[in-house]
């Protein structure tokens, strides 16, 4: 797609598309309420600053908070926070910080003034910008187009703690689950771990109990798209459903996998 595309998205300053209230935590937070608020919110990030300033101080994640333990329950956010690996300015380009932004792997980078917190950016919020600038231009092409067609999927009569195991390896927020025979029968996302309250079970893999089974625990009314599916219609899914990854399927009747499209996918189109 020729970089002219969606020229007033890729040029506009990061200040229009910024979300201005994304969740916020202080760093003597417990993390046991954080894991509260994550559930309850959905949100995948959480941006740790001094309440008064609005200073930056760090970050955290929800695959972060899925991953600590019975050790740690105690523990506040300055115990398990990080950086931020992007940093964005108000001024920066759209175009500028998605190329950023996907070279190391993230989908949402927060934007700071003088070191106070304005917002974040979401790779999201670029799609909904694609999308009001020329949703025709995403109706040119196909899903097969831009889809990663090697997919990593979970069975369901695996083990969560396995399925979190791969999932903190690749770096995915979700995994599509199939039948013994390959065919699309649900999906298991980090948030589907965090609001089924699984953590006991995520700390015990090297036991006996190995606690619960990917089907007692995924979501199985899945949102799914056809090869020959206009990434149009991915967009707005993303957009209007805030699902981040979209498993792709031969047809109807058989739900073999053949794909999976997700929100980089669709950004990297401008960049």
């Amino acid at each position: 797609m020729p970089a002219s595309l969606f020229p007033k998205t890729r040029s506009s300053p990061v200040s229009r598309l910024l979300d201005s209230s994304p969740l916020t935590v202080s760093p003597k937070e417990p993390l046991t309420r954080v894991r509260a608020l994550f559930r309850s919110t959905r949100a995948r990030v959480a941006y740790v600053i001094d309440k008064r300033t609005r200073k930056l101080l760090g970050r955290i994640t929800r695959s972060e908070i899925l991953a600590i333990s019975s050790a740690k329950s105690n523990a506040t956010v300055e115990a398990v926070m990080d950086e931020p690996p992007v940093i964005l300015a108000p001024e920066d380009t759209i175009a500028d910080s998605v190329s950023r932004m996907l070279r190391v792997d993230e989908w949402y980078a927060p934007v700071l003034e003088n070191n106070r917190l304005l917002g974040h950016l979401g790779l999201e919020h670029v799609i909904k910008s694609m999308l009001e600038e020329d949703p025709k231009e995403l109706e040119k092409r196909e899903v097969e187009t831009i889809m990663t067609r090697e997919v990593e999927v979970a069975n369901r009569e695996d083990f969560v703690v396995s399925i979190w195991d791969k999932m903190r390896e690749l770096g995915y927020t979700g995994l599509p689950v199939v039948d013994d025979k390959g065919r699309l029968v649900g999906i298991v996302t980090q948030s589907d771990l965090l609001s089924e309250g699984v953590k006991l079970a995520l700390e015990s893999s090297g036991g006996p109990n190995r606690g619960p089974r990917v089907r007692e625990v995924m979501t199985t009314t899945v949102v799914y798209l056809y090869p020959w599916s206009k990434i149009l219609e991915a967009a707005e899914i993303m957009v209007n459903k805030g699902i981040g990854r979209i498993p792709v399927v031969d047809s109807e009747l058989d739900k073999r996998i053949v794909g999976i499209v997700d929100r980089e996918d669709i950004v990297r189109l401008i960049v």
